[in-house]
């Protein structure tokens, strides 16, 4: 119960002086708590959640250089980031913040992604427009959800580069970029 009157002086003390729904759901949510209330709290608390997921921008909670991956937070991270021309090379990335397409009982996240590899002075090497397309029915309100995105590492002088990802949420008007620097070895 600290924990939730905690996040509430947080999120008010935070809060601009005209408070939104935010800092009004946090609010309600610690006055039932006040009350013993805390079903009732636990549900302002979820407004609170909903409120700021809706206000934020598109933003990543997790990226890594990935062996492997299995689904939302099921990965196996690499020890380096170097690789060989024509190797592949998966990145493991959580986006937040996005919006929800299809139906109220079958929610959907749907995120292009534009993809792009530069060197150390901004030189565009290879570049594509959705380069991945991703179409996922979710649960009703799921925020966890991670993706990978393959490319294969192009044949290009050994050197320091930067894998450049621009996801657009086709649910939104949202978009958000990440990289990801890599080195590039001698074939």
């Amino acid at each position: 119960m600290k924990f939730l009157a905690a996040l509430s002086a947080v999120i008010l003390t935070c809060a601009p002086a005209a408070a939104g729904p935010v800092a009004d759901a946090a609010a309600r949510a610690e006055a039932l708590q006040a009350e013993g209330k805390t079903v009732e709290a636990l549900a302002a608390l979820k407004e609170a959640e909903a409120a700021l997921w809706q206000a934020s921008p598109l933003a990543f909670r997790k990226v890594a250089l990935v062996k492997s991956f299995g689904g939302y937070d099921e990965y196996e991270e690499r020890a380096d980031a170097s690789f060989k021309p024509d190797e592949k090379a998966t990145v493991y990335v959580e986006p937040v913040g996005f919006g929800y397409g299809g139906s109220a009982d079958r929610p959907s996240v749907d995120l292009n992604v534009d993809f792009a590899i530069e060197n150390t002075t901004g030189q565009i090497i290879a570049e594509g427009r959705d380069a991945f397309k991703f179409s996922n029915e979710v649960w009703p309100n799921r925020r966890e959800f991670g993706m990978g995105l393959t490319f294969t590492v192009p044949y290009v002088r050994p050197g320091e580069y930067k894998a450049v990802f621009t996801v657009r949420d086709q649910n939104s008007q949202k978009t958000g970029t990440f990289e990801v620097p890599f080195t590039i070895a001698a074939p």
